[in-house]
């Protein structure tokens, strides 16, 4: 899912201790595993509905047993081999880690930044100053000072995946509880949202060489134990500077498989609680024994092109647009719970821009007479990944697209590629010349076309799509920390996404939660993003 930078011949280094292209990270939902998650620690606030279950039951107390242990379905293969947010590789390893290490800044579900490990922030780019939390321990015993986050920080920094941080040129000790960040350009605004996610993670400095395999933070959160591909117990850190924040002893995640699987396991009562996919929304809604709740999110369906023949051609792109029945992939990928999607931006984001709202509809005839007028042979050779594993609604998604864009002159053929592959194999490889997945959304909207088509941005480049005229809006988007000028630069750059058909998007995928109503109670809240997790500070343990 998350895809990482190639090395440019004659590239300068950048940073202080390693050389680094500054690339923005790919971030797609390349294995449907990848949302299976706990938000944990980081979110204050909480979003989505909850249907079914109630507060109480099975004669718990208004608190629930405070020695419960959640057992959480998910997937280890979505999680790469290090429980090091130094060393971690995808941005869902923070669904397990993040409980443990918590992280320097807190977000909500609207994507509000709230006081995490840090109370308080100065921004004043290019530097970045942290006002650390007072009488804080790690897990472990440690202080949680000044040093302890600039040696974390550092730690983390090596991390070339964490391509936020490749302009970090100094981290100081102002005083024991004031941590300074000096960066490389006046994009520093990035990196403070960056703190909200594994970036932001600290690792306690006597763990520093062990924590792949047995992390210490200073999280809700302390490992117990982890038998590989089974089972990660996580058990109440009797030291975290929020007692009571969360109302149960432990959390359990345990291997269950994505889609069908993990909704079998929560009805066999092997699990409490599990993230599901659109097509069990129905039967598990009626379901009283199950409780439901449903996250809209950022995370969007989307066809990606590779600007090379024939889609460095205006006219072949518009043609895609105009042939996707975006309406129809909702119903069937998304069980009709998402949001059509006619730019990268959510109707209730403030960068979405009304203006290009009617730009594309379901137009099958347009399409095809578009093809003629480009001038290249029919049909037109599409060779079009997706991500493999079995994966349903990706399958379906793929089966739709190629369905529909063969109906007006293309010759569409399918090629299925492991999540774990999609960088060696879409990306640095070429294989293939459109991407059709689910792309993860962002915590700061400028990054999502900063990522796909900014300069020296990875996506941009191995799509060959990296633009001038992006560049220049997402650059002084990143610069400001003014949100309402953000979202006014955003407009400007999805107008050009879209009226140069850079891509197809689809439809915005909600994201579903589910839990056992004999075990689970209190307020349950679905995902606010692929690779986030819901927020479980209201749940309850019920035995």
């Amino acid at each position: 899912m998350s895809a990482e930078p190639r090395s440019r011949e004659a590239r300068p280094s950048i940073g202080r201790r390693y050389s680094v292209p500054v690339l923005r990270r790919s971030r797609w939902l390349v294995v449907g595993v990848a949302a299976v998650a706990v938000l944990g620690a980081c979110s204050g606030g909480g979003g989505g509905s909850s249907t079914g279950g109630g507060s109480n039951g099975g004669g718990s107390t208004a608190t629930g047993n405070p020695n419960g242990i959640l057992r959480y379905g998910y997937d280890f293969a979505a999680m790469s081999t290090s429980f090091d947010p130094g060393k971690s590789s995808g941005d869902c390893d923070a669904i397990s880690i993040q409980p443990i290490y918590d992280t320097l800044v807190h977000r909500d579900a609207g994507g509000n930044l709230l006081p995490g490990l840090a109370t308080s922030w100065d921004l004043a780019p290019p530097t970045l100053t942290f006002h650390l939390r007072p009488n804080v321990t790690f897990s472990d015993g440690e202080p949680f000072d000044a040093t302890a986050v600039k040696a974390g920080l550092e730690h983390n920094e090596k991390n070339t995946t964490y391509s936020d941080m490749a302009l970090i040129k100094a981290i100081d000790v102002v005083d024991p509880l004031t941590v300074k960040i000096t960066y490389g350009d006046n994009t520093v605004v990035q990196l403070l949202y960056s703190f909200t996610a594994r970036e932001g993670m600290i690792v306690a400095p006597n763990a520093l060489k062990t924590a792949a395999t047995h992390p210490v933070g200073a999280g809700p959160f302390m490992f117990s134990s982890y038998t590989p591909g089974s089972v990660l117990s996580i058990r109440t850190n009797p030291t975290y500077w929020d007692k009571g924040r969360y109302k149960f002893g432990g959390i359990d995640f345990t291997q269950v498989g994505t889609g069908p699987p993990a909704v079998t396991a929560l009805k066999a009562g092997s699990v409490d609680m599990v993230r599901f996919e659109a097509e069990s929304y129905e039967s598990l809604k009626a379901d009283p024994s199950v409780g439901v709740a449903v996250q809209s999110s950022g995370a969007y369906l989307q066809f990606q092109f590779r600007f090379k023949p024939p889609f460095d051609n205006l006219l072949v792109r518009q043609a895609v647009n105009f042939a996707v029945d975006r309406n129809q992939i909702n119903t069937v990928v998304n069980d009709g719970q998402g949001e059509v999607a006619s730019q990268p931006f959510l109707k209730s984001n403030p960068s979405y821009n009304p203006a290009i709202a009617g730009l594309y509809s379901f137009n099958p005839t347009k399409a095809h007479q578009l093809l003629v007028q480009s001038g290249l042979p029919l049909p037109i050779k599409i060779e079009m990944v997706i991500p493999g594993g079995n994966i349903t609604n990706m399958e379906r998604q793929g089966a739709i697209l190629q369905q529909e864009l063969n109906a007006v002159g293309f010759n569409v053929s399918i090629k299925r590629i492991l999540g774990s592959d999609i960088e060696a194999g879409y990306y640095l490889s070429g294989e293939g010349n459109a991407f059709a997945a689910e792309k993860l959304g962002e915590v700061y909207s400028p990054n999502l076309l900063w990522g796909s088509y900014g300069k020296d941005q990875f996506v941009a480049i191995w799509s060959e799509g990296e633009r001038q005229d992006i560049t220049d809006l997402m650059k002084q988007a990143l610069s400001t920390g003014d949100l309402s000028v953000a979202n006014k630069l955003d407009q400007q750059a999805a107008a050009i996404t879209m009226n140069q058909a850079l891509e197809v998007p689809i439809a915005f995928a909600p994201q579903f939660m589910a839990y056992n109503n004999a075990t689970v109670g209190g307020v349950v809240h679905g995902q606010t993003n692929i690779c986030d997790a819901p927020d479980l500070t209201g749940v309850i343990m019920k035995k």
